[in-house]
Formats: C-alpha cells, sequence, structure tokens
C-alpha cells in the first residue's frame, strides 16, 4: 500500500528579500575581476621583458663568438701571410747561398729592404735566420743581437715534425708575438730556419672598424717576466703602463677613455675568471662591456674585452615598458567602467526577477497545499487499482524487453557491417606497412653506405680547400704585370727571380692532389654502385627469383670493410682477416654485401665504449659444410644479455640510443630470402658478439 508522509495542514512561503540577493553582487564581481586583469597584465610585462632579456642575452653570446672568431680568423690570415712570404723568401738563391756561408753581412744586406718593405706593408717586426742548432745566425730587425740559442715551442714544434709551425707567444723582450717558423731544405738537407713575427698589439690593431666597438686586451701579469718588459718598452713603439693594474697589463685599448666599471672590473678580476658581463657608464652612454678568456697557443692568458654602446637599446626598452604600463592601465580602466556600467543593470535586472520569484514561490505553495489534499484522497483509489497496476507493469516490461532484444539485434547487424569495413582497411594498411618496411630497409642499408660515401666527399673537399691554386694564381698576376718585360723581372727582379722554383713546386703539389682526389673519386663511384645493388636487391621484392651470380667471398668481404673503411679508421678498429681457401661460387652479390655491412656497422659501434687500443673486429670466411657457406662477424665489445638474444633480429627492437631497430632485422629477411640462416652468439655483457651468416651453395662448385 502507499503510504504518503505526514504534513502540516499549512506550509507557509518564505518570503525572498530581492535587496538582500543583490546588495554587493557589483563588487564580488569587480574585485576578481580587477585582480585577475592586474595578474595577466604583470604576467604579460614579465614574459615581454623576459623575453627580451634571453634576447639580449643571445645577441652578447653571438656578439663574443664573433669577436672571437675575427680575431682567429686575423690570426690565421696573417699566419698564412707570413707563411707565403718564407716560402717565396727561401726561394732566392742568394739567401740559399748567403746561409750555407752563414755570412751575416750578406744576409743583412739581402734580407734589411725586405724586412723594410715588410715591416710597413704587413707591420711584420720580427725576422730572424736560425741554424740547424737553433742558434740565432742573425734577427734582422735587431742585427746586434746574435749568437743565442732559442727554445719557443713554435721552433721546437718546427723541429720536430719538419713542418711550417706557427704560435703566439711571449719572445726574450717579454711581448706577445705571432711567430711563424719554416724549416729551411735545400735539396733534401736542412740547413736552417726562417722565421717572421708580428707583435699581438699590432695584430690587433684595427679590429674595432671591424667590430664596431672597442676592443681591450689584458694579459695576465704572471705570463709576463717585468725585467723583459720593461726593456721592451724602453725600446718599443708601444707604451704601456705595468702599474695601472694589479694583476693585469692592458696591451690593447682602442680608446684611453675607460669607465669606472670598466677600471674597477680589471682591478678586482683575475685573469683566468670565467665570462661576464657588465654595464658601464660614460658620458651619460651606457656601454655593454662582454668580458671573454684569450688564448694564445691553447691557455688562457688573459681577457679580452669589447665595450658596445647600447644607450639607444635601453632607453627603447624602457619605452616599451613604461608604453606597455600605459596601455595596460588604459585597457584596465575601460574594461572595469565598462563591467561596472554592465554589473549595474545585470544587478537591477536580477532584483526585478527576485521580486518576481519571491510571488511565485508564494503562489507555489499554495499548489502544494492543494496538491496534498488530493493525494490523500487519491490512496484509497491507489489500493483498489493496485492489482491492475502491477499488471501493467509487467506488460510494460515485457514491451521494453520486446524492443531492448529488437534494438540489440539491430546494433548486431551495424557492428557486423563495421567489422567487415575494419578487416578491409587492416588489409590494405598491411600492404602498406609491408612496403614501408621495405623503404625502410633501403634507406638504413643506404644510410650505411653513404657514410663512405661522405667521407670521400669531404677528402676531396678538404683537398679542394687546401690547394695551392691561391698561391699560382698570385704568381700567374706578378707575371701578368710584368707581360712586358718578362725576361728581366724573371733575372733581375728579387720576387721574379722566385717565381720558377715556386711554379715548379706548385706544379708538384697540384700533381700530387690530382692524384689523391681521382682515387677518393674512385672510392666515391664505387659506393654509388652498392647504392644502386641496394635499390636494385630491394626492388627484388616485387618480382621472383634472385640475381646470382659468381663471386669470391673474400673479395664481397673486402668490399664491405672498404665500405666501412672511414668509420673503421675514425673509430680506430683494427681488422683481423681469417680468410679460408673458398673458390669461386655463386651468390646473391647484391643481398651477402648489405648483410655484411650491417653487421660490420654493429659491430663497429659495439666496441664505441672500448679504449682504442682495444678495438678488435675478426672477419671469418670458410666452408661450414661441403655445401654451406659460413661468414663470421666477431667484435669485443659491449656484448648482448641472454634474455636479448632472442629479440635481436626483431623489427624496431634496439639497445641503442641513436639506434632503429631495421639493420639486423632486414639483414635477417635477406639472408632468409636466398635460402640462408643469420644467427648471432654472445657469452653475456662486455664479453663481444659474432654474428654468422651460413648461405646453401650448389651440390658442385669451381
Amino acid at each position: 500500500m502507499l503510504m504518503l508522509p505526514a504534513t502540516p495542514a499549512t506550509v507557509q512561503a518564505t518570503p525572498i528579500d530581492a535587496r538582500w540577493v543583490v546588495s554587493g553582487l557589483r563588487m564580488r564581481v569587480l574585485v576578481p575581476l580587477a585582480l585577475g586583469l592586474i595578474i595577466l597584465f604583470a604576467t604579460l610585462t614579465t614574459m615581454i621583458l623576459l623575453a627580451r632579456a634571453r634576447q639580449s642575452e643571445q645577441d652578447l653570446a653571438q656578439r663574443a663568438a664573433s669577436v672571437q672568431t675575427r680575431v682567429q680568423e686575423r690570426i690565421d690570415s696573417e699566419a698564412r701571410t707570413m707563411r707565403s712570404l718564407l716560402e717565396l723568401l727561401m726561394l732566392d738563391q742568394q739567401l740559399v747561398a748567403a746561409m750555407r756561408a752563414r755570412d751575416r753581412g750578406a744576409l743583412l744586406a739581402l734580407a734589411a729592404p725586405v724586412f723594410d718593405t715588410l715591416r710597413v706593408r704587413n707591420k711584420v717586426s720580427h725576422m730572424y735566420f736560425i741554424l740547424p742548432d737553433r742558434t740565432v745566425l742573425l734577427r734582422v730587425h735587431a742585427p746586434e743581437d746574435y749568437g743565442d740559442r732559442i727554445g719557443r715551442t713554435s721552433l721546437l714544434r718546427a723541429e720536430r715534425t719538419g713542418e711550417p709551425a706557427w704560435l703566439n707567444e711571449p719572445g726574450p723582450r717579454g711581448t706577445f708575438t705571432l711567430r711563424v717558423v719554416y724549416p729551411w731544405t735545400v735539396r733534401g738537407q736542412l740547413i736552417g730556419y726562417m722565421e717572421l713575427g708580428i707583435e699581438l698589439e699590432d695584430l690587433l690593431d684595427g679590429l674595432k672598424g671591424t667590430l664596431g666597438a672597442d676592443l681591450f686586451v689584458a694579459i695576465d701579469k704572471s705570463r709576463l717576466d717585468f725585467k723583459n718588459w720593461q726593456a721592451a718598452q724602453d725600446h718599443g713603439a708601444h707604451r704601456m703602463d705595468w702599474d695601472e693594474f694589479p694583476q693585469t697589463v692592458l696591451i690593447t685599448r682602442t680608446t684611453e677613455k675607460l669607465p669606472p666599471e670598466l677600471r674597477a672590473f680589471l682591478s678586482g678580476q683575475a685573469a683566468t675568471t670565467s665570462k661576464r658581463t657588465f654595464e658601464a657608464r660614460q658620458g651619460g652612454r651606457i656601454q655593454q662591456v662582454i668580458s671573454e678568456r684569450f688564448q694564445l697557443g691553447g691557455q688562457d692568458v688573459g681577457r679580452m674585452l669589447v665595450m658596445s654602446d647600447i644607450t639607444d637599446g635601453v632607453a627603447e626598452r624602457r619605452r616599451a615598458v613604461l608604453t606597455l604600463a600605459a596601455l595596460s592601465l588604459l585597457i584596465g580602466g575601460a574594461l572595469t567602467a565598462f563591467f561596472y556600467v554592465l554589473l549595474g543593470k545585470v544587478q537591477q535586472d536580477v532584483a526585478a526577477r527576485t521580486a518576481r520569484l519571491g510571488e511565485a514561490r508564494a503562489s507555489l505553495a499554495e499548489e502544494h497545499l492543494d496538491r496534498r489534499r488530493a493525494e490523500r484522497e487519491l490512496v484509497s483509489q491507489h489500493e483498489r487499482n493496485e492489482m491492475l497496476e502491477a499488471r501493467s507493469r509487467m506488460l510494460d516490461k515485457l514491451a521494453d524487453a520486446t524492443q531492448t532484444a529488437q534494438a540489440a539485434l539491430r546494433d548486431n547487424e551495424e557492428i557486423t557491417r563495421k567489422l567487415r569495413e575494419m578487416q578491409s582497411e587492416l588489409v590494405a594498411t598491411a600492404r602498406q606497412a609491408g612496403r614501408a618496411e621495405i623503404a625502410t630497409n633501403v634507406l638504413h642499408n643506404v644510410g650505411n653506405v653513404l657514410n663512405s660515401v661522405n667521407t670521400s666527399a669531404g677528402l676531396i673537399g678538404s683537398t679542394l680547400r687546401r690547394s695551392r691554386l691561391t698561391g699560382l694564381a698570385r704568381a700567374l698576376q706578378l707575371l701578368e704585370q710584368h707581360a712586358g718585360d718578362v725576361g728581366d723581372f724573371l733575372t733581375r727582379d728579387a720576387k721574379g727571380k722566385l717565381l720558377p722554383g715556386y711554379l715548379a713546386a706548385a706544379g708538384q703539389a697540384l700533381a700530387s692532389e690530382h692524384q689523391g682526389m681521382t682515387q677518393e673519386l674512385e672510392r666515391l663511384m664505387k659506393s654509388l654502385d652498392h647504392i644502386e645493388e641496394i635499390v636494385a636487391t630491394q626492388q627484388s621484392h616485387a618480382v621472383a627469383g634472385h640475381v646470382i651470380e659468381p663471386v669470391m667471398p673474400a673479395e664481397l668481404a673486402e668490399n664491405a670493410l672498404r665500405m666501412q673503411s672511414a668509420a673503421l679508421i675514425r673509430h680506430n678498429v683494427q681488422v683481423v682477416r681469417e680468410f679460408g681457401a673458398v673458390p669461386r661460387v655463386p651468390l646473391d652479390r647484391g643481398r651477402v654485401l648489405q648483410i655484411l655491412v650491417n653487421l660490420i656497422c654493429n659491430a663497429t659501434a659495439a666496441m664505441g665504449g672500448l679504449a682504442t687500443d682495444a678495438r678488435r673486429l675478426t672477419v671469418r670466411i670458410e666452408m661450414a659444410t661441403p655445401s654451406r657457406l659460413r661468414f663470421a662477424v666477431s667484435d669485443v665489445g659491449e656484448g648482448i644479455p641472454q634474455e636479448n638474444l632472442t629479440r635481436i633480429f626483431a623489427h624496431g627492437f634496439t639497445t641503442r640510443a641513436d639506434g632503429h631497430g631495421f639493420g639486423l632485422h632486414s639483414s635477417a629477411l635477406a639472408a632468409s630470402e636466398v635460402g640462408g640462416t643469420l644467427t648471432v652468439h654472445s657469452d653475456g655483457p662486455g664479453r663481444g658478439a659474432t654474428f654468422t651468416l651460413e648461405l646453401p651453395l650448389p651440390a658442385r662448385t669451381e
């Protein structure tokens, strides 16, 4: 029986106070809105300032890198120029005769005019003639000073290697000088050394116009000898104050006026501190100072500072911040005023709606009392009709169940149709995945060969960049300038006398370069042919059968090693060949070569963590049985854990961070396609691995 809850005879409606509902609505909305706008604009301003700061840091880093690059370019350019001058001077037969005779007077008479020209034109400040035992025969820049024995690094390096050497290093008078030392040989016999030098302050002179900023070079006093330094100051044209700063000496400065901040930095910073940037003010301008370590001969000897005017940039940033703040205040004030007016209208509308809601609530309370009375009158009628309602509910449930079954049948038919469509899509996707895997294998194998192509191309490019064609062009330009008096120029002019010998040496150098580039081009063509073979091999997936031809297994292994020679040399891998007496046999050359290249590449990568003198790769060729040929590639690298031996050939499986898992998978597929097997054995991590390729052969081979 349905029982209704007891209710009071009357229900009193609680009146709604519209003024209480809307009171403070405007402030409850405007305060969070204003706070949100403040936070938003503050965040935006901070992001813009941080972005500008990051950009400024990047600009400073690029500026510092540019300074270092240009200083190094200046040093390299001057070194190349002095080397070319030395090559021309050593071809002068009069100088050769005087040097052999150790005639200081003749050497000075011949070399002094040349040195005066080089000092004016190239700012060359030092010129030496040195005997084979490193004893100074003549200082052209200081003829009265000779007979001492030199032990500088540049001369020792030239003595040890027999090649020209150049280095920035201090001289006996305490100044840093870029020195180029050239061994002087005549018909294979060393008759001594020639040396040219440019002082560091002269070398860096003129960089201000190139950099668009002021340049300062401060050398650590611990790198200098005060007595030698003082002697150099007494005899030299450059005057520098030893006591200006406590720890460093300012040897290069493009302006005499130093801002106080820069002076404080030089007074309190040691010469070997890390890179710093700071701002300095001078004459109402703001300067940005970049401090970099200054290195000579691979050692830190002081600091190089570049000072740029950033007054306009700072002013622009301040204007941007003020403009953004003013714009933020304007937009925030406009939005606040807009919402203030809007919320006033909303508040009035809410008050009116609240009043109407109170009236509706009172009316609803009266209707509720009437409904309660009607419900009590229906209780007795409900009891009489209870059985009829139960029967009606059963009929309704039966109808619902019938509808549910029919809907389920329709859903089942729709699911079956969708499954058939998905099956068709999966078939098409599988076909596309197959083609994608083949393409991936092609790219992986071509990538292995491209390492050899890149190495050959890099060697050819390096040879072209170091070619003597530039010097030959300068020599030919001299001949063109004296086209009307070639005979007199070659027999009487000091430079003309040097040209025949120089042209002969340049011709020999160009012939050697031509031979080297020809060999590299042959290796490049072989690598390109192998790429063509790989592509042709992969295309065989689309047709039946394979291309079988008689090949020598040892030749095939040598080709694979040659294609990976660049990587083997780069990683200092020692190759051990254990080739048995295997005759020419019919094989699919392309696929077998592809497998061997992949195995050699993986073995090389597996030994990357070993010491360079411990890396050893063994390639073995033998007959496993009278009808099966065996290739084995072994390394002493990182090895393979037992749990990975069963997954090593799976598609996409790799243990290297830069691997992709295609090489061994494609090699296993290629071995299967030619009827062979590819297996792996390893005693565990750190104990190396051996990959074995076995291929079937016809019953009879020749």
